[in-house]
């Protein structure tokens, strides 16, 4: 009798404890998608509120510390309470684990898809040496917070990025504003405090590649955007529109020079000097990433083509499925999780795609040759291979998002903010389901999950991907109407909540 109560007693604790984490992960997900919600209502209203701000902001310094330091609280309680995909964690696991028991030697295996990229590699040589020196263990709450703080950081220098590009090109209130709305919308830190992906990275460097390509400044531009590719693979979605950008300078230099007969330190004024500093900055950002993956390329013999090849190059035909629950066309046709198959022409696929990119972004540049155009164009790149390029995953669609808001900031077209809704909820839903659904939603140690699902719900997968897709043809509408005509809609100064939701919806003529 009292091994019968015994065994009835576990199947009620079994049951309460499955109900009970279900009934959490169900919480965390409405709680992040009603805060997305009330975020962007939030930012509708201030950015109305702002429109037209011309004066100054008293304290900005404070303020400013203020929103970072709130992001990072907001921030560490997830990052505290999921510990998030068991496939990302373990990858910085076994980096931190094999640094302790080789140091830097060995660490890559062959096989650029399990391992982090350089960059990031070089960060967690820093943050692993000290979980090391502190013995942390594995599954520990202390070796938790020591693989997401650098990601969390990852993301407060994004806000720091937006916010220099919004206080350079519209008020120092709105930049505050878009700043804010980066720290406190789930959708900015899901990857980093929930998720615990080294995308954030990506998402870092692209947004800072976007402030230096606003800034004309081609040096810069071309080293972040190096930084970005070799931090994750998406990171080399910024190259067709920095490689565009890049070269027409590149072009009209050297036609500057030959026109105006410049010699000598002439060469570097401002209309002269992209002949040398879009090469050489194009040889000196893959030279520095080179020289940092030395440390975990032994079994590349130090050959630099081979090292390219596998991060750079390979990444783009060597997906294994057309999707892992990732928001593209895809999961629609229910391809998601399915291999792609021995005989899919993979490469002649890259090949195509890269001329439609290349072919896009360099029709509507050439029409208007507007520096904001070209992050509207970025932003629009990374939607079209999230939302059509095999490979994509539930997490990667971070990249875009941060991107975009960029894209407002340059552009200010209200028509970016309904895709950036759109597309920005559809990611955390399907996102957080996604790992809600394969039992990874919490903070147990890896022997107590139970067995995982095969992936993220395919309702809400297919839903969301519907949406994004119809979301990314309105957005190729918004780029050529912005891109190629030059015509805005730009929100107007409001007060009231009322007044600054009727604008944001109010439908009105370009100007």
């Amino acid at each position: 009798m009292g091994s019968l109560y015994s065994s009835e007693r576990a199947v009620i604790l079994e049951f309460l404890s499955a109900s009970g984490a279900a009934a959490s992960d169900i919480s965390i997900i409405v709680v992040a998608t009603v805060l997305s919600v009330l975020c962007f209502i939030g930012l509708i209203i201030l950015l109305c509120r702002f429109a037209d701000f011309g004066g100054k902001v008293k304290n900005t310094a404070l303020i400013f510390a203020g929103i970072l330091v709130a992001g990072l609280a907001l921030r560490l309680v997830f990052a505290l309470c999921v510990r998030g995909s068991r496939d990302d964690y373990g990858v910085f696991t076994t980096m931190i684990k094999t640094l302790k028991l080789s140091g830097p030697a060995g660490y890559y295996n062959g096989d650029a898809s399990g391992v982090l990229y350089p960059i990031v590699y070089f960060v967690y040589l820093i943050f692993g040496g000290l979980a090391n020196a502190m013995e942390l263990s594995y599954q520990s709450l202390g070796m938790q917070f020591m693989i997401k703080l650098p990601l969390i950081i990852a993301d407060l220098l994004t806000a720091v990025a937006v916010f220099k590009i919004a206080d350079r090109y519209v008020n120092r209130a709105t930049a505050l504003v878009l700043a804010g709305f980066v720290c406190v919308c789930p959708i900015f830190f899901i990857g980093s405090a929930i998720w615990c992906s080294p995308i954030t990275f990506v998402v870092m460097f692209a947004c800072w590649a976007c402030y230096f390509l606003a800034r004309k400044n081609h040096a810069a531009t071309i080293v972040f955007a190096t930084l970005a590719a070799f931090s994750g693979k998406e990171g080399i979605y910024l190259f067709p529109v920095i490689f565009v950008f890049s070269v027409y300078h590149l072009v009209r230099a050297i036609l500057n020079i030959r026109r105006d007969k410049v010699r000598g330190g002439a060469v570097l004024g401002a209309d002269y000097r992209a002949v040398i500093t879009v090469p050489v900055s194009f040889l000196l950002s893959l030279v520095v990433a080179y020289l940092l993956g030395l440390i975990m390329v032994h079994s590349y013999s130090a050959n630099p083509f081979t090292y390219i090849y596998e991060f750079l190059l390979a990444p783009l035909s060597g997906w294994a499925y057309f999707t892992s629950d990732g928001l593209s066309v895809y999961s629609i046709f229910n391809r998601s999780g399915v291999s792609a198959g021995a005989r899919f022409p993979s490469w002649l696929f890259v090949c195509l795609f890269t001329a439609i990119i290349f072919a896009v972004v360099g029709v509507v540049y050439f029409t208007k040759r507007n520096r904001a155009t070209m992050v509207l164009l970025i932003a629009f790149t990374m939607l079209t291979m999230q939302v059509y390029y095999p490979g994509t995953t539930a997490i990667s669609m971070q990249v875009t998002l941060a991107v975009m808001l960029a894209a407002y900031a340059l552009n200010r077209d209200k028509r970016i903010l309904y895709v950036l809704f759109l597309v920005g909820l559809c990611f955390a839903v399907n996102s957080l389901t996604t790992l809600s659904n394969i039992g990874q939603m919490n903070n147990l140690s890896d022997y107590n999950l139970e067995a995982a699902a095969n992936g993220g719900i395919k309702a809400v997968t297919i839903a969301c991907s519907v949406i994004t897709v119809i979301a990314h043809l309105y957005f190729t509408v918004v780029a050529v109407s912005v891109g190629m005509t030059g015509q805005r809609r730009m929100l107007e100064g409001r007060r009231t909540i009322r007044g600054s939701l009727s604008e944001f919806f109010a439908v009105k003529k370009d100007k």
